[in-house]
């Protein structure tokens, strides 16, 4: 676990040791699973991915899931990662899953923290810089650059209809759009892709 007075990385190491010391190196999965279903979600670790049937890995290394797992900020699509999946690993099938209290309702809410924290944090040039790329009003911008929210049901309908119409898209591909709630563990469904095809 994380100790204040120690660096994270030796703490990291460290954990490193005692998986190496605890798992049998053979039941590690190293082969590439065939899948064609993935799961874009947000990289906050409240996220239990075993609500909707992903495992976690046993004690001893194994893990038998096929599901690719993409984690961005929000859940947010990054080009890169579905063009791969889409057209290398043979992903046909998304989920967005978004979840309550997510980081971007706090980023929505809190513009302004963010924008002190980068004029205590930044110089002056490379503010500058960054203001200029994001244009202005630059507090209303950064927060649609950001990709910000209030509502993450709204949120996840507006990013599998941004999925769907990626130009490299393909027609048939399926993406659902669910909401996790941190407080109960419930899954609801905001956007059933299979409604959704063509």
């Amino acid at each position: 676990m994380y100790n204040h007075k120690q660096k994270w990385l030796d703490s990291a190491l460290a954990a490193n040791t005692d998986f190496l010391n605890r798992v049998e190196s053979d039941n590690l999965p190293t082969q590439r699973t065939p899948g064609t279903v993935a799961v874009l979600t947000c990289m906050d670790p409240r996220v239990n991915l075993e609500a909707i049937g992903i495992p976690q890995f046993d004690t001893d290394g194994r893990g038998d899931s096929s599901v690719r797992i993409i984690r961005t900020i929000g859940a947010m699509a990054e080009e890169r990662s579905l063009i791969i999946g889409i057209f290398l690993a043979g992903i046909r099938e998304i989920v967005v899953l978004m979840h309550s209290d997510c980081g971007c309702c706090l980023a929505y809410n809190k513009i302004d923290t963010i924008i002190k924290n980068m004029e205590e944090n930044l110089g002056e040039s490379d503010l500058n810089q960054f203001k200029a790329r994001i244009g202005e009003p630059f507090r209303e911008n950064l927060r649609i650059w950001l990709k910000a929210f209030e509502d993450p049901y709204e949120a996840t309908r507006r990013e599998v209809s941004a999925i769907k119409a990626m130009p490299f898209a393909p027609k048939d591909l399926i993406v659902h759009g669910l909401v996790y709630e941190l407080e109960t563990g419930k899954v609801n469904v905001a956007v059933n892709g299979y409604r959704e095809v063509g």
